[in-house]
């Protein structure tokens, strides 16, 4: 499978900076989460939506173009017709959509509901809407939110972690 076109070389050269970028920035997020958690809610939601706000361009954009970049490996391969035939082709593409429908349909929408919530506490002031001073209802729900994101999160980065080994190890490999 190893081709020597520049083409191919280019279009692997692109797949892996989409992957690192990608992939890589994903790890940033949870410690950004972790550390604004110790922050007031003003500040927290700086940081977390600085994040959020930036994570579309940063992370999922280049995610994408890293599955897109796959798939025109596969095509600019020289034999592509016997890739497409090979059991770990198969399977990066059904991780990839998978990880990819789980960003689109759980992670993003939990993420922005999230940032949406956290905006409106950093922006109440104690006993806002004729609520008691205390604890607001939406931090219960910003933590469930969190709960969610947590193992969303995880998910992805199972995706990610299963990619490398069949990107590695190349199970069903022909060549």
């Amino acid at each position: 499978m190893l081709n020597d076109s520049f083409l191919y070389q280019v279009l692997f050269l692109l797949h892996l900076t989409a992957v690192i970028v990608g992939f890589g920035s994903a790890f940033v997020y949870p410690v950004l989460a972790s550390k604004a958690r110790k922050l007031g809610p003003k500040e927290a939601y700086a940081v977390n939506h600085t994040a959020f706000s930036i994570s579309r361009y940063l992370t999922t954009y280049p995610i994408y173009a890293a599955g897109a970049f796959g798939l025109a490996l596969v095509f600019a391969s020289e034999s592509a017709d016997v890739l497409f035939k090979q059991r770990w082709i198969s399977i990066a593409f059904f991780l990839f959509i998978l990880a990819v429908l789980v960003e689109l349909f759980l992670f993003y929408p939990n993420a922005k509901a999230m940032d949406a919530l956290a905006e409106k506490l950093a922006n109440a002031t104690p006993g806002q809407d004729g609520e008691p001073a205390g604890k607001p209802k939406e931090v219960a729900e910003l933590e469930e939110r969190g709960s969610k994101a947590g193992m969303y999160g995880g998910m992805l980065h199972l995706f990610f972690f299963l990619l490398m080994i069949d990107m590695i190890w190349k199970p069903g490999s022909l060549v």
